[in-house]
């Protein structure tokens, strides 16, 4: 155990963001701010942060015609203008436009007690022209009244993405195939699917994995890892944090320690791929080492590609669903693979309502000891029609992406019976037919019998004072009994 307490202490890699006042920042840009000719009053107020202009938050929202609200308890910033829609939070680099993920260099912060967000990146979200004129040390904005927005599902010649959703029974394992040739596997079933998983990934032609993804330590989910870790390079592995005393997840980060992998903890809301030319990025939605339960520190994994969204849920909980609503101004996707294998701890009606998905993936043991999926969570996704695929009914499936949409090459999964309606109450049983007496000795025909002796091989206890065989002289004690 000292070489993993070593791979732990060496390799665990934290990325975090200050709310408090950015005092490295430069006091005064020296800069000056023109929109649409006007010099803005705001200008000593904008400070330079590596290389980018921050300027205070309502005065280039506002001279911009663009409405902003300020929460406090979550330090976002939600700003709109005609059909375009802009969140912030202080401190994370990753924004969000029109409910698309967007990562921007400088984050918005808080400077001298003042809330500053980064020039251009607000100027041309909202559809204005920048320039900046390096001699004169000026900036000039050309507002537009007319917002251009992105058309996602343009037609174009990028290659498409993938996303494998791999039959490893009662367990999970994903492949992502990014349209820049990157792949990263998310989990990778059980022990005995290791062989399985990387056979998959051998017949598709892969030998990099350019991201490993545990979601969490569970051996349903980093069982064969060890396999997949042993017959692929791999660039970065990407782990929850949530430490587990099990043999097999010792095994993991020896075999992590063994080949010198990257190895991270990802922090909330972290990006780790992003191209703004297709909208593709690939980010952890949810991370928390700390949880108490494995189920909830599972990472939560969201993708997106030409305007089609995914997410991958892991094991989390209708708790962490209820967080991600919460914490997330827009959360929603088209495909979502949903929790903890269809058990009804996870996919609540209102999360699957939040989220607003056309199709929902199963991944599941085919007569798993659980039950799974729950009526309950077929339920739901019945009731926010969606489609439900299964991979105990088709395998593996795959969902293509292209800037013209996507498609799955699987089967709508058919719940059997009509989930909607309560159980029918049973028919009514018959009422059980009484059973027949059983019969009765039969009498013998009457006879004079010497004595008791004779008369108990026809009647072993006797017979009373009305039977056609009493006779009163071996009635002795007079009871009306005769021979018992």
């Amino acid at each position: 155990m000292k070489s993993l307490k070593i791979l732990l202490a060496s390799v665990l890699v934290f990325f975090s963001f200050s709310f408090a006042n950015v005092e490295e920042a430069d006091a005064s840009s020296g800069i000056t701010i023109y929109v649409d000719n006007a010099k803005q009053s705001y200008s000593d107020k904008a400070v330079l942060k590596n290389g980018s202009t921050l300027v205070p938050l309502r005065g280039i929202f506002e001279v911009l015609g663009a409405e902003v609200k300020w929460d406090q308890t979550s330090k976002t910033i939600d700003a709109t203008k005609g059909t375009t829609k802009i969140w912030l939070k202080i401190g994370s680099k990753a924004t969000k436009v029109n409910g698309k993920t967007v990562n921007i260099d400088v984050p918005a912060q808080v400077v001298s007690g003042s809330t500053l967000v980064p020039l251009r990146f607000i100027g041309e979200a909202l559809g204005a022209e920048v320039k900046w004129n390096q001699a004169t040390k000026t900036i000039n904005i050309t507002a537009s009244n007319d917002v251009v927005v992105d058309e996602p599902n343009k037609p174009t010649t990028k290659k498409p993405m993938k996303v494998h959703f791999i039959d490893v029974g009662q367990g999970d394992a994903t492949l992502i195939q990014l349209a820049d040739g990157k792949n990263a596997l998310i989990d990778a079933g059980t022990d005995g699917d290791g062989e399985t998983v990387v056979a998959y990934l051998k017949s598709l032609g892969i030998k990099k994995l350019d991201y490993a993804i545990a979601t969490h330590p569970d051996a349903d989910h980093i069982g064969g890892m060890v396999d997949v870790l042993n017959a692929f390079t791999v660039g970065t592995f990407v782990d929850s944090g949530k430490t587990h005393t099990s043999q097999t997840y010792e095994n993991m980060l020896l075999a992590i320690d063994k080949k010198n992998i990257k190895y991270v903890v990802p922090e909330y809301e972290q990006i780790l791929e992003y191209d703004n030319d297709t909208d593709a990025y690939l980010q952890i939605l949810h991370a928390n080492p700390d949880a108490e339960d494995t189920n909830d520190a599972s990472l939560v994994v969201g993708g997106g590609y030409c305007g089609t969204e995914y997410l991958l849920m892991g094991d989390a909980s209708k708790e962490i669903e209820s967080e991600l609503v919460d914490n997330y101004e827009s959360f929603f996707a088209q495909i979502i693979k949903v929790g903890h294998h269809g058990s009804n701890t996870s996919s609540s009606l209102d999360f699957l309502k939040a989220v607003n998905p056309e199709v929902a993936i199963l991944s599941y043991g085919k007569d798993n000891s659980y039950g799974h999926p729950h009526q309950e969570v077929l339920a739901n996704i019945k009731a926010v029609g969606a489609k439900a695929y299964s991979t105990a009914q088709d395998g593996t499936i795959v969902a293509t992406m292209d800037c013209n949409g996507y498609k799955l090459d699987g089967k709508e999964f058919v719940v059997p019976g009509d989930i909607d309606k309560p159980d029918p109450k049973p028919e009514p049983k018959p009422e059980p037919k009484p059973e027949p007496e059983p019969p009765t000795t039969p009498t013998l025909p009457s006879k004079t019998y010497k004595n008791c002796s004779e008369l108990r091989v026809d009647y072993p206890k006797g017979v009373s004072s009305d039977h056609p065989a009493y006779q009163s002289k071996m009635d002795r004690d007079n009871d009306g009994w005769a021979c018992e």
